[in-house]
């Protein structure tokens, strides 16, 4: 056990009635509760459409489906080299070719590395890491690991045609597994809900085994939306906690400043060393003293076998060398905070802060 998680999991109160309610109900499978959880997310981001699906994983295979699928994609998609490996994976899952393309130090994806003619024949798919917010006009936007990030007053996943969420236990809502689409295109939603059922566009017993679109098993449970419905009646409460902590842990480590009119819900906090043996060492002693870390997503396209391509990608690699991830969350008290803070500190070398949350 550690003494300060990754994961931060909440259960409200209200959750354990509404589940006894649901299961003596026998509302487990597909039924109202997933709309009503839906609806939840949609009104929270901003968006008219939301598609519950069983992970942030097919949240994106989803997502590249139906934009394959509207229009007509059918060459490649446009991913960062940072990112995590279910986002490249997603776009074999649809049997499109994988463009990778470097990041800027910021983490998010260099749109300026795309070739025009490419830019016009590909889905561009960009990455919130850490919470922050990638370029404004992606086609999909995964969003997994910013739900609650603003930018000038909009939601993370509302600046594409399509946003994907995940609900991880690390993220900043979770029902354990599960994730979400959302979009303002009826047509694209509309197709989401297909392809989330194997493909199938009906409820007529007498075509329940025709399928008109190209499918995945990826609905969501009644059970998962109970305690989702729960936890959007106090995301406010998380988001703001784990903001708090954010910039507590800002002020204490610095390295992660935010843009003008941008709000992080973070889904960790990146600490960046002088070399990647330096990273390493930190890292082991970080993990002994309690505190569960991980290492920034490796630069795909030079690192994973399955995706080694030609090119280079001199800031993906440099970031995922060097930098390593620490917990800040909702569920970290002040004592929490200061903790992580001191033993980074001690880690880097950095003068500690007497009180990083004042």
């Amino acid at each position: 056990m550690y003494k300060v998680s990754l994961a931060a999991v909440n259960i409200p109160e209200e959750t354990y009635p509404m589940m006894e309610n649901a299961l003596r109900a026998g509302k487990i499978g597909q039924t109202d509760l997933i709309e009503q959880f839906e609806e939840a997310i949609a009104n929270y981001v901003g968006s008219k459409f939301c598609i519950a699906v069983s992970n942030g994983t097919m949240a994106d295979a989803v997502a590249v489906a139906a934009m394959k699928a509207v229009y007509k994609i059918s060459r490649s998609v446009v991913v960062p080299a940072l990112t995590f490996i279910a986002q490249p994976n997603s776009v074999l899952y649809n049997g499109l070719q994988v463009v990778f393309v470097d990041v800027k130090e910021d983490w998010t994806v260099d749109l300026s590395y795309i070739h025009p003619y490419t830019y016009l024949h590909s889905i561009v798919f960009s990455t919130d890491l850490m919470g922050r917010q990638g370029p404004t006009n992606p086609d999909i936007e995964d969003a997994c690991e910013a739900f609650g990030s603003r930018l000038g007053g909009k939601s993370a996943g509302t600046f594409g045609k399509m946003g994907t969420y995940s609900f991880f236990p690390s993220h900043t809502i979770s029902t354990g597994e599960g994730g979400a689409i959302v979009t303002d295109d009826p047509e694209l939603a509309s197709l989401c809900r297909s392809i989330r059922a194997h493909g199938s566009t009906t409820t007529d017993p007498m075509n329940k085994f025709h399928f008109t679109n190209y499918g995945f098993n990826a609905r969501f449970t009644s059970l998962q939306s109970v305690l989702g419905i729960c936890l959007m009646n106090h995301v406010d409460e998380y988001v703001s906690r784990r903001r708090k902590n954010f910039l507590a842990m800002q002020k204490g480590l610095g390295g992660f400043y935010e843009r003008e009119r941008e709000e992080i819900v973070p889904h960790g906090y990146p600490v960046e060393f002088s070399s990647e043996s330096a990273r390493d060492g930190a890292m082991r002693n970080i993990l002994q003293a309690g505190i569960e870390c991980r290492k920034f997503f490796s630069c795909i396209p030079l690192e994973e076998p399955r995706y080694q391509s030609v090119g280079k990608f001199p800031v993906a690699e440099h970031i995922s060398h060097t930098h390593l991830y620490v917990p800040c969350h909702q569920n970290m008290n002040s004592a929490d905070v200061k903790y992580v803070i001191s033993v980074v500190c001690d880690q880097r070398g950095m003068v500690k802060k007497d009180d990083p949350q004042k």
